[in-house]
């Protein structure tokens, strides 16, 4: 089964796009689909997590917020616990 992680974003959010970044060159390393959301466009998702972003889901389940992947050394040290979780 391959895994997905989807990245709750919206344009213009550099800490979403880092988070993408960083995920988009573990993909390298770890067999994982890749899917980027931007709430903007989906008004439930806004409300819900647009003081939230960037979310990172694992398979549908939220793993993380903002608080936890906004500076760059967590963002790398969760991401890649996370990513390599999965083998």
């Amino acid at each position: 089964m391959t895994h997905k992680i989807t990245v709750l974003s919206k344009e213009g959010c550099h800490l979403c796009e880092r988070a993408i970044d960083m995920l988009r060159d573990l993909l390298n390393d770890y067999p994982f689909d890749l899917e980027v959301i931007d709430i903007s466009k989906d008004q439930s998702l806004f409300k819900k997590y647009f003081l939230k972003i960037p979310v990172v889901r694992l398979d549908g389940e939220d793993k993380f917020e903002v608080e936890q992947i906004a500076f760059p050394e967590d963002c790398r040290k969760n991401l890649g616990t996370l990513v390599e979780s999965l083998r």
